[in-house]
């Protein structure tokens, strides 16, 4: 699978859900909670991510602040 970079354009913690978008575009990837491998992450965050195909289009999983290994 192919790593992505991106910056969280906003996470709302309290309903679990926020978007990315993906450096160098205007491509924006939604995500869960459930997507996030490492630690929380918020507005203004550089992170790494891979895409997955579901019901409604590609959206970002195993979200993760850059540089976490």
């Amino acid at each position: 699978m192919n790593t992505h970079h991106g910056i969280v354009l906003f996470f709302l913690p309290d309903r679990g859900y926020g978007y990315l978008r993906l450096v160098g575009t205007r491509e924006e990837f939604y995500f869960r909670r459930g997507n996030i491998t490492g630690p929380a992450v918020q507005r203004g965050d550089r992170v790494t991510f891979t895409l997955k195909k579901g019901r409604q289009g590609y959206f970002a999983d195993e979200v993760q602040p850059a540089g976490i290994a």
